[in-house]
């Protein structure tokens, strides 16, 4: 019988310390990856300022830049003619506490054979589901704004598995596949998206080139080590406890 009671014991002491070992692994992880999150926005912040610095530039100038050389952070005075029949909403949009759609369309800069991706901000959803905003485009055909370069991972967070598959125009989509934007126009896009930074009546700019800071990430990478090192010394005090328990007197 005491044996039977001792292996029960010894099998339950080993589940608990493989399941504290792998909380602590999990935190662990947890932590580094927080920490990574804040290097990436160091960088992102870094690359930021020395664009800022560069002040705002023209499309021609832009040209020059290396081909290689993300642009990112760029500020670029563009002129165009905006292509009214067909853009795209972008769901689930929330801007102070609404939601809502951010409108993109294709600009043709004069010289350029492929145009560039612009979100001109926010626009509200109709309350039915079924209906989408109505786009008040200025009458003139002409678009000439500065806008902030964007290139990389542009898709962002989406569980929807295509990102528009709506047929005619205008597309609600999921997120942003410069690739997708391409074959559904029938012509090459520039590898790059740009975003408003001034309101036009058209819709309102919201972007923002960092949401979190890096400061809030390496706070969270904190969090998650003392939250692992509080899984430890709580194991190792509870079996402490259930050993002085268990101990014959």
């Amino acid at each position: 019988m005491q044996l039977i009671l001792w292996r029960k014991q010894k099998l339950s002491s080993i589940i608990a310390i493989c399941v504290v070992v792998l909380a602590v692994l999990i935190c662990l992880r947890l932590s580094v990856w927080q920490y990574q999150r804040g290097e990436q926005k160091q960088q992102q912040l870094s690359q930021l300022a020395v664009s800022k610095e560069q002040g705002v530039m023209n499309w021609q100038a832009l040209q020059s830049l290396p081909s290689d050389l993300n642009k990112t952070g760029l500020q670029v005075k563009v002129s165009g003619e905006v292509n009214k029949q067909h853009y795209w909403l972008l769901d689930n949009q929330i801007y102070q506490g609404q939601v809502g759609y951010d409108l993109l369309a294709a600009v043709t800069i004069a010289g350029e054979k492929a145009p560039l991706i612009v979100n001109f901000g926010w626009l509200k959803a109709p309350q039915d589901r079924n209906q989408l905003p109505v786009v008040a485009w200025p009458s003139t055909a002409t678009f000439a704004a500065t806008v902030q370069l964007k290139q990389g991972n542009l898709k962002g967070f989406t569980l929807a598995d295509q990102i528009g598959a709506e047929q005619g125009w205008p597309k609600r989509i999921q997120g942003i596949d410069l690739a997708i934007f391409s074959a559904q126009l029938a012509e090459p896009v520039q590898g790059f998206i740009g975003y408003r930074n001034e309101a036009d009546g058209i819709a309102t700019p919201h972007y923002k080139s960092v949401v979190m800071g890096p400061d809030k990430h390496y706070a969270y990478a904190v969090q998650w080590l003392l939250i692992g090192l509080a899984c430890v010394v709580i194991a190792y005090f509870a079996m402490r406890r259930r050993g002085y328990e268990n101990k014959p007197t």
